[in-house]
């Protein structure tokens, strides 16, 4: 059976091709998606990071490993997005870092032929897959060559996994040779998946990201963020389109029961501004566009934020906070960088891009989740009346995050015993031969 799916697998490929040529967004890096031997070196790793997200857990092993910074790696993304992340941190002689081993490029389509041409090119002694996609093609030719793949990070939605297990007898043909799940929930979804493999959990290296350390530059002169120093300040951060009638509601709330109050403004795209200002006006409230105002002191106002990089600043001087995409299914936004502050942010129910930060936060009462919009109005003047000890709150967000910390060493020690092992199996096929 496994040999008739992938023989349809590569038929389906081979129709799709054509049409996917047409798409503006693929056609960005054809050669590499469709003629693999562009790749320029043979590599001791290939490093499979799909978009943005795990394009950053791939410049942290390199960052965090200085012996996998020694070895050939090949790193290949799917989205244009993600290669922009690798490009400004892992470019050769151009990026953050200084490596010279390091080559990056499009991950090939997954059409068995086209995979195995790749893997015949690179030669990798292993295959890394960051997070959640199970490529059959990469893994049908991964154990036809006999390279193992090591899936770190590991997630598997509910969703997903209901997929995977209608066809189950087909994906344990290809499966991974080893895997490292960010939660007891996901170890246990892979092995119902795949009881042949060995699945261990670790922890979630997005964590390792996350740093509460002082910031030695400041974006916003000292001057204008003193100019709030006596007023009561709420930041409604990171507001989605979704959203942007529910925020009107809360602005109304909070006016109607502080009228004194300053409330920052920023939406999460820019071009959402000129929106901004109709709705504004529409409702009688009063308001200045960031750039037209060189203090905060507006007492009784909007100030709406046309101007970027300015929000980690504000923070510090904020009584109150709401993180925004969440009120609606947007999949939330930031809601951890408040917490660098002292400050307690409100979120919305729907925060699923950052799941993995785990309800634990709002047990701990580091974070307020609230249902909808007069929820958020009544959490927020909560906050605003109640004086916190910023301190205690980053030291307390700092303990939550520090405990969680450590995936990434885990990874890149699981990385290397692999490549080992894969060094040794080499040798032993030579000798033998």
């Amino acid at each position: 059976m496994g040999s008739v799916f992938l023989v349809a697998y590569n038929l389906a490929w081979s129709v799709a091709l054509p049409f996917l040529a047409c798409s503006s967004r693929l056609r960005q890096g054809w050669g590499q998606r469709v003629f693999p031997s562009g790749f320029r070196r043979r590599a001791d790793l290939w490093i499979q990071a799909s978009s943005a997200g795990e394009a950053y857990l791939a410049t942290q092993l390199i960052e965090s490993c200085p012996e996998l910074n020694k070895k050939r790696v090949v790193i290949t993304c799917s989205t244009t997005q993600g290669l922009e992340v690798l490009n400004k941190t892992l470019r050769p002689q151009g990026g953050q870092l200084q490596v010279n081993q390091v080559e990056l490029g499009y991950f090939p389509f997954d059409m068995p032929f086209i995979m195995g041409k790749a893997l015949e090119n690179i030669t990798p002694k292993a295959v890394v897959i960051l997070e959640t996609e199970l490529w059959p093609g990469l893994l049908g030719q991964c154990k036809k060559q006999d390279i193992p793949v090591l899936l770190i990070n590991g997630r598997l939605s509910e969703r997903s996994y209901r997929r995977y297990m209608g066809f189950v007898s087909l994906w344990r043909r290809y499966a991974p040779s080893k895997i490292l799940a960010v939660s007891e929930q996901d170890a246990q979804r892979f092995k119902n998946l795949y009881p042949q493999v060995s699945v261990d959990v670790m922890k979630n290296m997005k964590f390792d990201r996350i740093s509460f350390k002082s910031r030695q530059a400041h974006k916003i002169k000292p001057k204008f963020l003193e100019g709030v120093a006596t007023r009561t300040f709420v930041v409604l951060a990171s507001i989605r389109k979704e959203e942007e009638a529910d925020i009107l509601e809360a602005i109304r709330g909070l006016y109607l029961k502080t009228p004194d109050v300053v409330i920052g403004l920023f939406p999460r795209h820019m071009h959402r501004v000129k929106a901004w200002v109709k709705l504004l006006k529409s409702e009688g409230i009063g308001f200045v566009l960031r750039s037209q105002t060189s203090s905060l002191d507006h007492p009784g106002m909007v100030i709406l934020w046309d101007v970027f990089g300015e929000l980690a600043d504000i923070y510090g001087v904020a009584t109150a906070v709401f993180v925004g995409g969440t009120l609606r299914p947007c999949g939330g936004q930031n809601f951890l960088e408040p917490l660098g502050s002292g400050l307690v942010p409100c979120i919305g129910p729907y925060w699923d891009n950052f799941a993995w930060v785990g309800k634990e936060i709002i047990r701990s009462g580091l974070v307020t989740e609230v249902r909808d919009v007069r929820e958020l109005v009544d959490a927020l003047m909560n906050e605003m009346q109640r004086k916190r000890d910023r301190e205690e709150v980053v030291r307390k967000a700092a303990k939550y995050i520090g405990e969680r910390q450590g995936g990434t060493e885990r990874a890149c020690k699981e990385i290397l015993g692999l490549l080992a092992a894969g060094t040794t199996r080499a040798t032993s096929v030579k000798g033998a031969s």
